[in-house]
């Protein structure tokens, strides 16, 4: 047991010289700044994005897991609005013009997959598609969550792409979401609205 919830601290000391405990305080300070405004548009986030889902299934006649798939497959350096835009017209005409080729491609195969969720291979991405079908204990770790963890720093998309840094960023988010009294995801989309407003601790 020790040894398991040790590994997370020996990732982060080895990979960006920190520990879970100062992770997890940077992002429940980083929350600390959140507004009313930003409060509410946190909690709402994955339960808006799941309506969208939800929305998108009925009128094109698919399952919530190949839409959420789609959103996740084009999300990657897409503007949000840009991402629903496009899983909308993807999902129309089989097409999403305006986004990078490879994302299409790979929305486009999870659309035709018998198990679009194994379509995505990426952690964020991955953990993205869950967090849109209503799991609030995973989290999704991008670039803006991984300032909030870490500080804005030149190596943090190096610091990502490390062995064991993705689990224990995301662990430090579970931390920080249980001393703060809401659910992983909630912890991420609200810091994530609070340093998109470039208000980071």
């Amino acid at each position: 047991m020790g040894r398991i919830a040790g590994a997370p601290d020996v990732r982060l000391r080895d990979v960006a010289g920190t520990n879970v405990p100062a992770t997890a305080a940077r992002i429940i300070a980083t929350f600390g700044r959140a507004r009313p405004a930003d409060i509410e548009a946190g909690a709402r986030w994955y339960v808006d994005a799941l309506a969208f889902v939800d929305e998108q299934a009925r009128m094109h006649g698919k399952t919530r897991e190949q839409v959420a798939a789609v959103i996740a497959h084009l999300s990657p350096r897409q503007r949000w609005d840009r991402t629903l835009k496009g899983t909308e017209i993807l999902l129309a005409t089989g097409e999403a013009p305006g986004h990078l080729g490879r994302n299409v491609t790979n929305a486009q195969r999870a659309l035709r997959s018998a198990d679009p969720l194994s379509t995505l291979t990426g952690r964020k991405t991955s953990r993205f598609a869950r967090n849109l079908l209503g799991d609030r204990q995973v989290v999704t770790v991008d670039v803006w969550a991984g300032r909030v963890a870490l500080g804005r720093r030149a190596d943090l998309p190096l610091i990502l792409a490390r062995v064991g840094a993705y689990e224990a960023i995301e662990h430090s988010y579970r931390v920080a979401a249980q001393r703060l009294g809401v659910a992983p995801a909630t912890a991420q989309a609200t810091t994530w609205v609070v340093a998109r407003n470039g208000r980071a601790a």
